[in-house]
């Protein structure tokens, strides 16, 4: 503690020249018994006491004199930074009542007196055995003080919480009566100076006791006696042995178990592992316990299971070693917190498993064919994640489609034949959220005479031979719902104007009908034609498009993203191994290679073509490049050479009939391969086969004339 923090700061002082009478009135307004006499700078220069006071009026001096002579200049000062106790001593040593506070540079800023330090050390005293009550009374440690007489002086609440007292009032109180058991214990080891320490139970607590005699001065004070409770210990250390004794038990179990099993903590490292497994490996669990299961169980990948995206238990077939084996892993999850996994490998005695698997592969076969059925019936739902795509720009094609999927305007999907313009619709109607059906009308099949029954319906009686009760059209399908115009491009014009009305009012009739129905109706269309030229050339509305053409959307051709492809195969050839009931296929690198170099110009139509002739002509479980169409297994380079070849070896070539029907079939087979690829669209077979249309027309001719005869 400072000076400063206890001196008196409420002081007067005199100057060199200040009367008697200013300083009797100083005294009686600040009650001290001394005056500092400081210069202009508040420097100190000496002293005036009460007893110069006294002094002066013995001498009969005239109160209104100076006090000059009357002032003791050997003056006893302490700085205000100084240890209260360095200046305590000062006032000791110096056998005054006060000193004068000054600051560093010798300026006057307090009073100090022993009644100042006397009272900043009660203040002290005071803070310590509050400071000192306050630790006592909330230590989790129990604390009994008792005196020379055995009456209790201090218990704190947590004594009293131990002893199954509910009260504070036991002071005063002998230990016999109030804690006879500690009392007794006490009482039987005759306690000297030594400390005791021992175990006690009060009611249901189990205590360990600390106590000690305290001394003063070679006379016994009392003793001290410290309580802590072991209870809660005890039961921890009850289930530690429980827990440990579990463990062992788990362990037995684990050993006992056919197939390998392996507990992993949330970092990876094994935790527990039994004997199948460690045999399986050639390991023992003293290497294998505590270090990462990847070391040494690589092929399991148990990592996997501790990721927040595992989808939970899994079965999977690896190779550990030379042995085949099935693998099923858990992730264990507290508080849905992944905190570990167990992995469970079977290896031995496979064959019962092969039933399961065969019934499995019929079964997945089963659904993979009725769920193609039902999509081909236009009931399935079909999601934009279900597109397959690494390609960056159909990544935002399809975000694009989800974010308007949404809203209530018109959609324009635009893109070659065979790019998926239908699953966009289906994909954007799924997330629409809207409760109405996806309804499709291919505008180009659709014969003019029934354009108008088929999309508004018709009434009761409205024609010969019409329905009884009338029936509903596309419109009246769709109604909340989304309505999918393919091939708009090729809607006669006398329609596009009722279509046009309809968009626009949102009601329409039946056909032979008076009543207005109003539908709200999400119009989805497609085309892979040209609609601002056909506008040009007044072949489409230009309203009519304005109307539709509000959120267009652009599918690329496959062409434009090759790194679909190898994807696209893959899935494809599952779809048909499934509907074929054949077994696991690949597709050889080479395969890859010839697939991804052609030019598409079918897209994925042709692509699902290619894959399908191919998977009828596979003998085994790997589609190569020669069960692949001929137009597919040469590049165009390599089909010019041969071309030239041919032209100069043409006249040799003739002699040869062999050589002519092959390549009679040959031309065969490529021109119906490009009419399936392109939807017997015959201007699109003849583009995809490298001539004009009258060159194919002339070769289609030949060979349906030779096909009649």
């Amino acid at each position: 503690m400072l000076v400063k923090e206890c001196m008196t700061d409420n002081y007067s002082s005199l100057k060199m020249a200040s009367s008697f009478r200013q300083a009797v009135t100083y005294f009686l307004q600040v009650k001290t018994g001394i005056l500092p006499v400081v210069d202009v700078d508040n420097k100190i220069v000496g002293v005036f006491t009460r007893y110069s006071l006294y002094r002066a009026l013995l001498d009969g001096v005239q109160l209104d004199s100076p006090i000059t002579s009357y002032i003791i200049f050997d003056v006893v000062t302490v700085y205000e930074d100084e240890d209260l106790s360095t200046a305590r001593l000062s006032l000791l040593r110096n056998k005054i009542a006060h000193a004068i506070v000054v600051t560093r540079d010798n300026r006057v800023c307090g009073i100090l007196g022993h009644a100042d330090t006397t009272r900043a050390y009660e203040i002290k005293t005071k803070s310590l055995v509050d400071s000192l009550e306050f630790l006592i009374a909330n230590m989790p440690t129990g604390v009994i003080a008792i005196d020379r007489n055995n009456s209790i002086l201090v218990m704190n609440k947590a004594a009293d919480s131990m002893c199954g007292q509910s009260d504070q009032a036991m002071f005063g109180k002998q230990v016999s009566a109030a804690l006879p058991e500690i009392h007794e214990l006490l009482a039987s080891h005759q306690m000297q100076e030594e400390t005791l320490l021992n175990r006690i139970t009060i009611g249901n607590r189990k205590l360990l006791i600390i106590a000690k005699l305290l001394t003063h001065v070679d006379h016994p004070w009392g003793a001290l006696v410290l309580l802590q409770d072991l209870t809660d210990y005890e039961a921890i250390a009850d289930e530690l042995e429980s827990t440990k004794s579990l463990k062992q038990t788990l362990q037995t179990f684990l050993d006992a178990a056919y197939d390998g099993l392996i507990l992993i903590d949330e970092q990876g490292k094994t935790q527990m592992v039994n004997d199948a497994l460690c045999e399986l490996v050639h390991q023992s669990k003293e290497e294998v316990i505590g270090q990462p299961a990847d070391k040494f169980f690589p092929e399991l990948k148990m990592g996997e299971a501790l990721a927040e995206e595992f989808p939970g238990e899994q079965i999977e077939a690896i190779m550990m070693g030379k042995r085949r084996s099935l693998v099923t892993k858990i992730p264990i999850l507290r508080e849905k917190k992944t905190v570990g996994a167990i992995g469970k490998i079977i290896y031995k005695n496979l064959n019962k498993w092969k039933n399961v698997a065969t019934r499995l592969e019929n079964l997945e076969k089963e659904v993979s064919y009725y769920r193609a059925e039902l999509s081909l019936l236009g009931g399935s739902t079909f999601d934009l994640d279900d597109i397959l795509t690494r390609n960056d720009e159909m990544d935002r094609i399809k975000r694009m489609a989800r974010q308007s999927a949404t809203g209530f305007s018109s959609i324009l999907l635009l893109g070659e034949s065979g790019t998926g313009k239908e699953l966009f619709a289906r994909g954007i109607h799924a997330a629409s959220n809207r409760p109405g059906n996806f309804i499709k009308i291919n505008c180009a099949a659709t014969p003019f005479e029934l354009w108008e029954s088929e999309f508004f319906g018709y009434a009761d009686g409205a024609f010969t031979g019409a329905k009884r009760g009338g029936k509903p059209g596309k419109f009246e399908l769709a109604n909340n719902g989304t309505l999918f115009l393919d091939e708009i491009g090729d809607m006669p014009l006398s329609m596009q104007v009722k279509l046009l009305r309809v968009l626009q009012e949102r009601e329409f009739e039946r056909v032979g009908g008076t009543e207005t129905i109003r539908v709200n109706v999400r119009i989805v269309a497609a085309t892979n034609k040209n609609l601002e030229q056909m506008v040009a050339a007044d072949e489409f509305r230009e309203d009519l498009y304005y109307r539709l053409n509000v959120i267009p959307i652009q599918i690329p051709p496959l062409r434009h993203r090759s790194e679909d492809i190898p994807l696209l195969a893959t899935a494809i050839t599952k779809k048909f191994r499934h509907l074929m009931g054949m077994g696991p296929v690949t597709i050889s690198k080479n395969a890859i290679m010839k697939l991804s170099s052609h030019h598409w110009p079918g897209n994925v139509r042709e692509l699902e073509n290619v894959i399908e002739r191919a998977m009828n002509c596979l003998n085994g479980n790997v589609l190569d490049v020669h069960h692949l169409p001929e137009y597919l297994q040469y590049t165009r380079k390599e089909r010019e050479t041969e071309f030239r070849m041919t032209s100069a070896n043409e006249q040799e070539v003739a002699r040869s009939d062999v050589y002519k029907k092959m390549v009679y079939e040959a031309e065969k087979q490529a021109v119906e391969t490009a009419l399936r690829a392109a939807g017997q669209n015959r201007t699109l077979a003849a583009k995809m086969l490298g001539i004009s249309r009258s060159q194919f027309y002339k070769k289609l001719s030949k060979f349906q004339s030779n096909e009649r005869v």
